[in-house]
């Protein structure tokens, strides 16, 4: 073979390398058709538990986000018993003196 034959054949063409060329096109269309055949059958299967887990969460997130920030009842019921004087009563403070201890004289 010369020089001349190698520059001359193409993969169209029955010159060198023509069967290899149509070896390789003939494998390469057979893993294709494989890899097509295996993505059919691949699926992904999410459970009820799952499906439930995020709905129960969306709620959630749904409820939390029409809360307001500040429950102005709150603020307005703590202001009331400030200007009674509610929390300068001795069992009041000793109530709070007690859950303090409890939270903060544990820890060494």
């Amino acid at each position: 073979m010369t020089i001349k034959d190698v520059t001359n054949a193409s993969p169209h063409t029955k010159g060198v390398n023509s069967n290899y060329v149509e070896e390789n096109q003939l494998q390469i269309k057979t893993n294709k058709e494989d890899y097509s055949e295996d993505k059919k059958n691949d699926s992904v299967d999410i459970s009820k538990e799952a499906r439930k887990l995020v709905q129960t969460m969306t709620n959630l997130k749904t409820l939390v986000s029409e809360m307001p920030d500040v429950r102005s009842e709150k603020i307005e019921e703590f202001k009331a018993k400030i200007k009674d004087g509610f929390y300068e009563r001795p069992e009041v403070i000793l109530q709070v003196a007690e859950k303090i201890i409890d939270i903060f004289g544990n820890k060494k």
